[in-house]
C-alpha cells in the first residue's frame, strides 16, 4: 500500500503502522482516517467505534477481508465506512471456470455461514455461463461437514471452495482436499496455499493489487471526494498445481494464458 501509494501519488501521507492497543485514541490526537488490514482488525475497529463518538468521525477504509466479514457498517455518517475485500467476482469465477474446466459441468459448493451470502450472485454466474450449481450447506460444525461433503462430491463434477472459516478451515483443508483427490474431484479454490496443499487450481487476489486499490481509493479521500463504495478485489492472480493436473489427466490452459484471456474478455464486456 505505502510503495503504491509513493509510486502514484505526488501528495504525502503521514502513515502510522500500529494495532489497535498502540493507537493512543484516548490522549492523541485522532487520525484522520484509519486504514485495517484483515478481518480482526476491522471487527474490532467496529467494536472500538460503538465506544468512542470521538472515533465514530473518523473515516474507516477496511482492507484484506472477505465480504463475510463485512457486516452492515455501525451507524455513521454516509461515507465514514467502506472496504476493499479480497473476494473475487462471481462472474469472474463463472469464466475461469469455463476456461480451464469447460466439460466440468456439475459445479459443487459448500456453504457454511460466512458464504451463504453470496449463493444468489453466484448461482446466477454459473447458470449464465451453463453450469449447475450443486450444494451443500453446514451451519453445525464438522460433524456435518464430512457427510455434507461427501453427499456434494458424488454429485458434481469439480469443486469450488469459497472464503468461508467454518467450512475451510486450517484443520479441515487437509481431509476436503484428500477425499476431492480419492474421488479425481478437482478443487477450484481461492487461496494460492490452498493450491500448494493439493487443489487445482485457485483464482486470488494478492496483496499487492489489494495496496494499489486502497492507494486509489485513499487518492479519491485526498482529494475531498470521499470514500468510494465497497468494492471487490479488481486485481488478480490464477495459480495452477501441474502435478495434480496431471494426476487427474487433465491439460489445462497456463496460469498466464487463464489471466490474460479473463482479462479480454472483460476488457470487451
Amino acid at each position: 500500500m505505502q510503495e503504491s501509494w509513493a509510486r502514484e501519488s505526488r501528495a504525502p501521507l503521514s502513515w502510522r503502522l500500529a494495532s489497535w492497543s498502540e493507537l493512543p485514541l484516548a490522549s492523541g490526537p485522532l487520525p484522520q482516517l484509519i486504514v485495517t488490514l484483515g478481518a480482526g482488525a476491522y471487527l474490532e475497529g467496529v467494536e472500538r467505534v460503538l465506544a468512542s463518538p470521538a472515533l465514530a468521525r473518523v473515516p474507516m477504509l477496511a482492507a484484506l477481508l472477505p465480504q463475510a466479514s463485512y457486516p452492515a457498517p455501525v451507524a455513521r455518517a454516509p461515507g465514514l465506512t467502506s472496504a476493499v475485500f479480497l473476494d473475487q467476482p462471481a462472474g469472474r469465477l463463472a469464466r475461469l471456470l469455463q476456461l480451464a474446466l469447460p466439460e466440468r459441468r456439475r459445479v459443487g459448493v459448500l456453504f457454511g455461514p460466512d458464504s451463504l451470502a453470496v449463493r444468489p450472485a453466484l448461482a446466477r454466474a454459473l447458470t449464465a455461463h451453463g453450469f449447475k450449481l450443486v450444494e451443500q450447506t453446514v451451519l453445525s460444525g464438522d460433524k456435518s461437514l464430512y457427510p455434507a461433503l461427501r453427499g456434494l462430491l458424488d454429485d458434481s463434477d469439480l469443486l469450488l471452495a469459497l472464503p468461508d472459516k467454518r467450512v475451510y478451515s486450517a484443520s479441515n483443508m487437509h481431509n476436503i482436499l484428500l477425499a476431492a483427490y480419492r474421488q479425481r474431484i478437482p478443487v477450484v479454490s481461492y487461496s494460492a496455499a490452498h493450491v500448494r496443499a493439493g487443489a487445482l487450481l485457485a483464482l486470488h487476489t494478492e496483496p499487492a493489487a489489494i495496496g494499489q486499490q486502497v492507494a486509489a481509493a485513499l487518492r479519491l479521500w485526498l482529494a475531498g471526494r470521499g470514500l468510494p463504495p465497497p468494492s471487490m478485489a479488481e486485481g488478480y492472480a490464477v495459480t495452477l498445481n501441474d502435478q495434480v493436473a496431471r494426476s487427474l489427466d487433465l491439460s489445462l490452459p497456463t496460469p498466464e494464458a487463464l489471466v490474460l484471456a479473463l482479462k479480454q474478455q472483460e476488457s470487451a464486456r
